[in-house]
């Protein structure tokens, strides 16, 4: 049976942990703060992307005839694309995103008192869900190989913008100086 978390070379996790009654707010707040100064998860080589979500509680489409459900607690969903295992990705999370850590899912049920480390890891492992079906946009490109792909790109367009007009022969001769050829 092939790992519902995996797609080429990238895996999808997530986790969805109960928030501590009335630390919601708390947590918003320096979710959004985080957003502003710069995610730490960008530290994290390995990361294609990562995302929080607060959920307050079920959708209800009673339309359907189903019986309406509602959630105890309000909960927070992490999650991330990431190149390779999730053991080592989750062992370099929980060592450089330690300081917002706390700030994050110390507000969390069940989060051990020092939010770090192989007792993040561990609780972080405990609330993971399976992603069902996950798609990776670049399944088989690490996040390296997507930069130097943008990299590249943005190269391109920058010659091509600083070479219009030039004629064939000069337009020849400027892209060879600058990419090389044969």
């Amino acid at each position: 049976m092939s790992d519902p978390n995996r797609n080429g070379q990238a895996y999808g996790f997530q986790a969805m942990t109960p928030i501590q009654p009335g630390m919601e707010d708390d947590l918003r707040a320096h979710l959004e703060g985080m957003h502003a100064e710069g995610s730490p998860f960008a530290k994290l080589a390995r990361t294609h992307m990562a995302r929080f979500v607060i959920v307050p509680d079920f959708y209800n489409d009673r339309s359907w005839g189903q019986k309406e459900e509602h959630l105890d607690l309000q909960y927070l969903i992490f999650t991330s694309n990431l190149d390779g295992d999730i053991d080592s990705y989750l062992d370099e999370l929980c060592d450089v995103v330690a300081p917002d850590a706390q700030e994050i899912w110390g507000r969390c049920v069940g989060c051990p008192a020092d939010a770090s480390g192989t007792a993040l890891k561990k609780y972080l492992k405990h609330n993971q869900i399976d992603c069902g079906f996950f798609y990776a946009a670049y399944g088989d490109a690490t996040v390296g190989k997507v930069q130097a792909a943008l990299a590249q790109r943005e190269k391109v367009i920058a010659f091509a913008s600083r070479t219009q007009g030039l004629d064939p022969a000069e337009l020849q001769q400027a892209f060879v100086a600058e990419f090389g050829g044969k």
